[in-house]
């Protein structure tokens, strides 16, 4: 039986998910320049951030059963339940009063802080995937792609609550949807190429 390298997988994966954090942004923009934005392309966008964080962080040898292991698992869960809460939410019971109240916090000052873990989590797993090899730009542009991503999402909800938004704006000239593109493309041109750059070499094991 043959299995492709670990790392070759991870960093095709991460080109997958960073793809498809390009493609839901750019399905986002036209959803709002022919309409309301609806929010797949939003669950699209995230799936990809979450699927990038996950590769980024459990990269190398991960021990389960240390502290490090359990915050970062817990984290991320809490990232997961930020990003993809709402749309649960909202397909769940979108006239309910809990949706009334979560979408009023999200314009208040304080839903920035409940961003801050999103931050912490992609400056953290972009460290620890750089710390386990060489460095070399690709890699740096792989692990990097989802910080400017972070910091773009931020940004996009402060933008969002300073900036009235008019009915079929163009998402594509908002400065913090400019940032969160840039990177997805950042993190895909570097993991696309680390992707096709590595050799294929396959692992035997000896069936017993």
């Amino acid at each position: 039986m043959r299995f492709w390298d670990r790392a070759s997988n991870a960093v095709a994966l991460l080109a997958v998910a960073y793809g498809l954090g390009v493609a839901g942004t750019i399905w986002d923009w036209h959803q709002h320049m022919i309409g309301p934005g609806t929010q797949p392309p939003h669950v699209v966008i995230d799936l990809g951030g979450l699927l990038v964080l996950g590769v980024l962080a459990s990269s190398g040898k991960v021990d389960f059963r240390s502290r490090s292991f359990t915050a970062l698992y817990l984290l991320l869960v809490l990232v997961a339940l930020i990003g993809l809460g709402p749309f649960v939410l909202m397909m769940a019971a979108p006239r309910s009063s809990l949706m009334t109240t979560l979408m009023r916090s999200m314009m208040s000052s304080g839903a920035l802080l409940a961003y801050l873990p999103l931050v912490l989590l992609a400056g953290w797993a972009a460290w620890r995937w750089l710390s386990l090899a060489r460095l070399s730009w690709w890699r740096l542009a792989a692990a990097l792609g989802i910080v400017v991503v972070a910091v773009g999402t931020v940004w996009d909800l402060y933008w969002h609550q300073t900036h009235p938004m008019e009915m079929g704006m163009s998402m594509a000239t908002l400065p913090p949807h400019q940032m969160i593109f840039a990177g997805f493309v950042i993190g895909l041109v570097g993991s696309a190429y680390g992707a096709a750059a590595q050799p294929r070499r396959p692992i035997s094991v000896e069936s017993t």
